[in-house]
């Protein structure tokens, strides 16, 4: 009797279960471990989460070109999405980088001759409030100053780290979402398994409440995206800006990024504002470029301050006021990719959340719906 049952067991290994305690214990250790994991590849997180999001809102476009043409296997709807993704990014800059250095050099150019007669400016007698200024001081304070404007080849070897670094990151983000996006139903569905299977009818439904707060988040972007690009384009429109619609086009793309992609549109408006001037302002390049940049600095901190928590509040039921908070306070705090996606993580948290004490409590999880 005793072989049988011992043979039994053997037979059958899987009718054993782990007491509550030892599941108890492993599933902490199992956290701990992650937790520490995390930790550990920190610097990728950042990588990892763009990757994420490009797979993510790439991902309604191949399922789209699927249904519209069934012979296309998801595996070609992904190649015939993705690279032209690719393409587009490699060729647009490349079209540009000579622009912009073209642009920049001519900048640096005309900032020297400003220097140049600064200084012949203040190598001139200096009276304030009837004394004198001793020559020395202006000539300590231009040497000082004048250091800054010095390229030094540490800081070119620095400069050329920080790029070769940035592309090697660029490449990890783009061949990370390829594959993320190719293995996005698989991973969406080894999700769902790893739940016991009576909750995965609700894990489910969880997933798709989450998602649906991300394409909220995604709309409400393209919405505050499409506003910039067509204000910016009336606007250079009626001051006579020379591009005015690309440049628009350009303010409206940017936008996406908090804080920096407006700063990078005011500096490339500005650009052109100082060099080709306006197309019928009778007034000089340098003032023209200055109401430009006045333009882009009073808007965006309106965008900032009032249509981005007012616009996003209401795409997804959230109050406004938490809105600002929760959008200024991640930049401060963490940056701007956490910036970036803060609204629509702090929504899914919610929801997780909601879930969890529908469940601790014993209550029906949507019931509110």
């Amino acid at each position: 009797m005793t072989d049988h049952v011992v043979n039994e067991d053997a037979a059958h290994p899987s009718a054993r279960q782990w007491g509550r305690t030892a599941r108890f214990i492993t599933a902490v250790l199992l956290l701990i471990a992650l937790c520490a994991f995390l930790y550990a590849i920190r610097p990728l997180l950042g990588p990892l989460i763009i990757s994420a999001l490009i797979a993510y809102i790439l991902y309604p476009l191949v399922t789209y070109l699927q249904r519209r043409v069934p012979r296309f296997s998801y595996q070609t709807a992904v190649r015939l999405v993705y690279i032209p993704l690719i393409i587009l990014l490699v060729i647009v800059p490349t079209l540009l980088t000579p622009w912009l250095v073209d642009q920049t050099q001519a900048l640096a150019d005309e900032l020297g001759n400003v220097w140049v007669q600064v200084q012949i400016y203040l190598e001139q007698p200096i009276i304030i409030l009837g004394q004198p200024i001793p020559q020395q001081q202006w000539a300590d304070l231009l040497s000082e100053v004048g250091g800054y404007w010095t390229p030094v080849p540490e800081n070119a070897l620095h400069l050329l780290e920080t790029t070769s670094t940035s592309v090697v990151w660029i490449i990890v983000v783009l061949v990370s979402g390829y594959y993320l996006l190719l293995d996005w139903r698989k991973l969406r569905d080894w999700l769902i398994q790893l739940a016991p299977k009576n909750e995965q009818s609700d894990l489910q439904r969880l997933l798709h409440e989450i998602n649906d707060l991300w394409y909220s988040y995604l709309r409400g972007t393209l919405f505050l995206m499409f506003m910039m690009a067509v204000f910016f384009i009336i606007i250079g429109l009626v001051i006579g800006l020379p591009g005015a619609v690309g440049l628009g086009l350009l303010t409206g793309l940017l936008s996406i990024v908090p804080e920096i992609g407006p700063a990078i549109a005011a500096i490339v408006s500005g650009l052109v504002a100082l060099f080709e001037g306006s197309t019928y302002l009778p007034i000089s390049n340098l003032l023209f470029a200055l109401i430009v940049v006045g333009i882009y600095v009073v808007v965006m901190q309106v965008k900032s301050f009032w249509i981005r928590p007012l616009v996003m509040g209401r795409f997804m039921h959230m109050n406004t006021g938490v809105v600002f908070v929760a959008i200024v306070g991640a930049a401060i705090l963490f940056g701007i990719l956490e910036a970036l996606i803060v609204l629509p993580v702090m929504a899914t948290v919610g929801q997780i959340g909601h879930f969890i004490r529908a469940r601790l409590i014993g209550a029906p999880p949507w019931e509110y719906k």
